[in-house]
């Protein structure tokens, strides 16, 4: 983080460093602070009560003084202790805004939202005639939890790719704005808050359906993409439990007409996942990925995959016509 001799400790709450007449290249600003990681500044915000700094590597300007202490997110002198309740008040804000950002980052909020999405649209296809608003409301939100519990343990686990990757280096954990304990932690109570809220305020096959989803997503996908391939397929069971858990919320049971909609996403996420890895091909070779797009370099193979799947989605509208899914 700091150049030359200056010397910087880190803890999940506390950043302090020490610092001796060498010059670390960074510039310090009134009024806002924030926060680093070897790549540079990844987070800031405002505040009028402390500095901001921004590595540089071309513009040396003087160290601060041996007797500060950066807490995490600003820095703070001795006098700390002493100043208004309102710009402590502010700190708190300001502290609480930077974890936010990160639980936000490391739970995926918006893939996890798609989630959700396909959660929800099982339960309204398993609910019949008339829709619980609550049991879908409660489904939702167990849904949603129990994926940012899955998203995160999946960046607490690959840490070291992703900081070798263009695409995913600054994220929390590989940037530093997080302690890996403390994202287990999150990852933890977040799991378990959903999972129980499903079983509680819908049914034990929701809970299980999620419980399992989480295991298989974050313990068996997630190391399987350095290992082999076949990684993708995996993953696309993944994405295609979270209709059926909805389903399974709605209905208590799970149907072969329950089972229609996570086909279909099933067989979606196959050339999704296949053009992805194909563009982002260096980029998964560096973070030491096995990608079946590595091994075709022409893409031929890749499309053939893509194109045979997005055939296999033309019959399952018949089928959900037949079955009066819709």
């Amino acid at each position: 983080m700091w150049r030359n001799s200056a010397t910087v400790s880190f803890s999940s709450k506390l950043l302090s460093y020490s610092s001796s007449s060498a010059n670390p290249n960074y510039f310090h600003y009134a009024s806002a602070f924030s926060i680093f990681s070897p790549n540079g500044v990844v987070d800031q915000a405002l505040s009028p009560s402390h500095q901001r700094f921004y590595c540089s590597s071309a513009v040396p300007s003087p160290s601060p003084s041996s007797g500060s202490v950066i807490k995490l997110g600003f820095l703070a002198n001795k006098s700390d202790a002493y100043l208004p309740l309102s710009l402590k008040a502010r700190d708190a804000v300001q502290l609480a805004r930077h974890y936010g950002r990160c639980y936000w980052e490391l739970s995926k909020a918006r893939l996890s939202m798609l989630v959700v999405a396909t959660s929800g649209t099982g339960y309204v296809l398993g609910s019949g005639n008339a829709v619980d608003l609550a049991g879908l409301c409660y489904t939702c939100a167990g849904t949603m939890m129990v994926a940012a519990s899955a998203n995160s343990l999946n960046q607490v686990f690959e840490i070291n790719n992703d900081a070798k990757m263009k695409r995913t280096r600054l994220r929390p954990l590989p940037s530093g704005r997080i302690a890996i304990p403390h994202a287990v932690t999150w990852a933890s109570s977040v799991g378990f808050a959903g999972t129980a809220l499903l079983a509680c305020k819908a049914n034990m096959l929701a809970a299980g359906l999620a419980a399992s989803n989480l295991v298989l997503y974050a313990f068996v996908y997630t190391p399987l993409k350095q290992v082999h391939p076949v990684n993708t397929w995996v993953g696309a069971v993944v994405g295609a439990i979270p209709p059926l858990l909805g389903w399974a919320a709605a209905s208590g049971q799970i149907s072969l007409n329950g089972l229609i909609l996570p086909a279909a996403l099933y067989f979606w996420q196959i050339p999704h996942f296949m053009a992805l890895a194909y563009l982002c091909r260096d980029d998964y070779a560096a973070g030491g990925y096995r990608m079946f797009s590595l091994a075709d370099a022409s893409g031929r193979r890749t499309a053939a995959v893509a194109f045979r799947n997005c055939l296999y989605l033309i019959p399952l509208g018949f089928i959900a016509y037949d079955c009066k899914l819709f």
